[in-house]
C-alpha cells in the first residue's frame, strides 16, 4: 500500500508505537526496530544480534534486530499491526471513494432536476458518469433517434443495432470486456476494449440507454455496472421529465396554433359575411322578380361571394364567384374582386366587357397566385333577356316554369386574375314568365358524404326540377335540405353558396 512504512506506523504518540514500546519493555530490552533505510525507530539491540526482515505485500518495510525469541515476538506484532493499518487505510479509501460517488451522484441528481432539455440532460449524465467510471467514449441513445442525443470521445462511440435492440428490449445491463471477440455485437461497433451499457428505465418503460467504453485494456466490473445502473435510474427519470415537458410544450404550441388558425378563420368569415347581401328580400318594392341567396361557410372558410344590384330600373345585375384558397388571404382577395366587379358593372358595361376590365385590374394588382372564378349576368326585367359572361365558374341552371332544367352554356373565359389580356365573350338566354335561374358554387355539386361521393350536378338538376312552383327562398331551402341529407353529417371542405332569381309570372301593373 502506497505510503505505509514502519516509520509512519510507529510515529510518535501513535497507538501502534505505544503497543510496540510496551512489548519491548516487557521483553526487558535487547530488541531494536529499524526502518528499511537503517534508521533506528524504537528499542536497542543486545549482544546477540539477529536481523529479521519485516515484509508486507512483498516489500521490506524494515528490520527487527535482537535475539531470536524476542525478535520473533516483536516481528509478529509488527506484522499484525501493519495488516490492521493496511485494512484501516483500505477501508478509509473505500469510504472516501464511496463518499465521492455519493457526492457526485447527489450532484448529478441536483443538476438533472434543474434541466428540462433532453440533450442537456443526457450530456450532464455522461459528464458525471465519466468522472465516476473510467471511459474514453460514451453516448446516450433514445428510441427513434438516428444519432445519440449526447456523446463524448473521438471517434464517437458506435453501438451495433443488435446491442441497442437487446438492451432496450430486455431492460438489463451488459458488460462486454472484449468487444472485438464478442460475436453477438458485431455490426456498426468496430471498437476494441471494454464496453458497459445500462438501460434507462422509468416507470417500467425503457426511454433509452447509456453506454461507456474504454480502450485501456482494463475490464469493467460488477461494481462499475452497479454504479452505472444508479446513474441510469436518475438519468431515465430526468429524460422522462424532459420528454413530458416537450410534449406539454408541443401541446401548448399546438393549442396556440389552433387558436391562431381559428382567429384567422373567424376573421375570414367576418370579412366574407360582411361583404355579401344579408337582407331579404333585397328589393321589397319590386314584384316583377323574386331573388334570394344563401351562403353556408365551411369550417375552413373559402372565398365564395355573391352580389346583386339594380343597374337601372329595368336591369338587374347578378354575380357569383369563388376565390381560390382558404382563410383570410382568400377572404381579402374575394373582397377586392367583388368590389371591382360591382363598381365596374354599375358603369353599365356589358358582362364580357365588365369581366375583361376586372381581370385587367386584378392582374395589374396581383401580389399572389390567387384567382377567382366568376359568373356575371344582367337580367332585362321587362323582356327576360339575360346577358352573361362566365369566367371559369360552374354554369348556372335554368329552371323552366314546367320543371325542365337546362344548363346555361358556359361561354366566357378563364378565371379572373390568372393572365392579362385574355378575351372574354358573352352569351344570353331568355327567362320566360315564371322561369328561374339558379346560380351556385362547387361547394354544392362537390358536397361529400362519408364515402367521399360527390353530390354532383346531375343530382342537383334533378332536385331543382322539383321546385318549379316554389319561391326562391323555398327553392334554396329545398336544395340545401337535399344536400344535407346526402352528406349525412359528413363535414364539408368548401363553402356552399346558392343564388336563385325568378322572373315574375305576372307582368307588373
Amino acid at each position: 500500500m502506497v505510503g505505509l512504512t514502519l516509520k509512519s506506523l510507529l510515529k510518535r504518540k501513535s497507538g501502534a508505537a505505544a503497543t510496540v514500546e510496551a512489548l519491548l519493555e516487557a521483553l526487558g530490552g535487547g530488541v531494536g526496530i529499524e526502518a528499511d533505510s537503517g534508521e533506528r525507530l524504537l528499542g536497542s539491540s543486545g549482544n546477540e544480534v539477529l536481523r529479521r526482515a519485516v515484509i508486507f505485500e512483498d516489500a521490506t518495510l524494515g528490520w527487527v534486530v535482537g535475539s531470536a525469541s524476542a525478535g520473533s515476538a516483536v516481528a509478529g506484532l509488527l506484522a499484525h499491526l501493519i495488516a490492521k493499518e493496511s485494512e484501516r487505510r483500505a477501508l478509509g479509501a473505500e469510504v472516501l471513494h464511496l463518499y465521492r460517488e455519493v457526492h457526485l451522484i447527489d450532484q448529478l441528481s441536483e443538476q438533472l432536476a434543474a434541466l428540462l432539455d433532453l440533450t442537456a440532460v443526457a450530456q450532464s449524465a455522461l459528464d458525471q458518469a465519466r468522472r465516476l467510471i473510467a471511459a474514453s467514449q460514451g453516448c446516450i441513445v433514445v428510441p427513434d433517434a438516428a444519432q445519440p442525443v449526447a456523446s463524448f470521445g473521438t471517434p464517437a462511440l458506435q453501438l451495433s443495432p443488435a446491442l441497442v435492440a437487446v438492451i432496450m428490449e430486455r431492460g438489463t445491463a451488459e458488460i462486454i470486456n472484449e468487444r472485438a471477440s464478442e460475436p453477438r455485437w458485431r455490426g456498426d461497433d468496430q471498437g476494441t476494449g471494454s464496453l458497459i451499457c445500462a438501460p434507462l428505465r422509468a416507470k417500467q418503460r425503457t426511454v433509452g440507454l447509456i453506454a461507456l467504453a474504454n480502450d485501456t485494456g482494463l475490464p469493467y466490473s460488477t461494481a462499475d455496472l452497479k454504479l452505472l445502473n444508479t446513474i441510469a435510474l436518475q438519468t431515465a427519470a430526468a429524460i422522462e421529465n424532459s420528454m413530458l415537458c416537450a410534449e406539454m410544450v408541443g401541446a401548448v404550441r399546438d393549442r396556440e396554433q389552433l387558436s391562431a388558425i381559428q382567429k384567422e378563420l373567424d376573421t375570414a368569415r367576418t370579412i366574407q359575411h360582411s361583404l355579401v347581401p344579408r337582407t331579404f328580400p333585397p328589393f321589397p318594392e319590386r314584384t316583377d322578380f323574386d331573388l334570394h341567396a344563401q351562403m353556408t361557410s365551411a369550417k375552413a372558410v373559402g372565398g365564395d361571394f355573391f352580389d346583386f344590384f339594380l343597374i337601372d330600373e329595368d336591369h338587374l345585375g347578378v354575380v357569383i364567384g369563388d376565390v381560390s384558397g382558404k382563410g383570410t388571404p382568400s377572404a381579402l382577395y374575394m373582397a377586392v374582386t367583388r368590389t371591382h366587379v360591382k363598381t365596374t358593372a354599375l358603369r353599365g358595361m356589358r358582362p364580357e366587357a365588365c369581366l375583361h376590365e376586372v381581370n385587367r385590374h386584378l392582374v395589374s394588382e396581383k401580389a399572389s397566385s390567387m384567382f377567382a372564378t366568376c359568373f356575371y349576368g344582367i337580367l332585362n326585367i321587362q323582356t327576360g333577356d339575360f346577358n352573361y359572361c362566365n369566367a371559369g365558374h360552374n354554369p348556372p341552371l335554368l329552371l323552366r316554369v314546367d320543371g325542365t332544367v337546362e344548363v346555361v352554356p358556359a361561354e366566357g373565359g378563364l378565371p379572373l386574375g390568372m393572365f392579362g389580356g385574355m378575351p372574354y365573350s358573352g352569351d344570353s338566354v331568355r327567362l320566360g314568365p315564371g322561369d328561374a335561374l339558379y346560380l351556385f358554387t362547387d361547394g354544392v355539386s362537390e358536397a361529400n358524404n362519408a364515402a367521399l361521393d360527390d353530390y354532383t350536378e346531375e343530382r342537383l338538376a334533378a332536385t331543382l326540377s322539383q321546385t318549379a312552383v316554389l319561391g326562391c327562398r323555398e327553392m334554396i331551402d329545398y336544395v340545401m335540405a337535399d344536400v344535407l341529407e346526402f352528406a349525412a353529417g359528413a363535414p364539408q371542405s368548401d363553402d356552399i353558396t346558392m343564388v336563385a332569381l325568378r322572373r315574375s309570372s305576372v307582368s307588373p301593373a
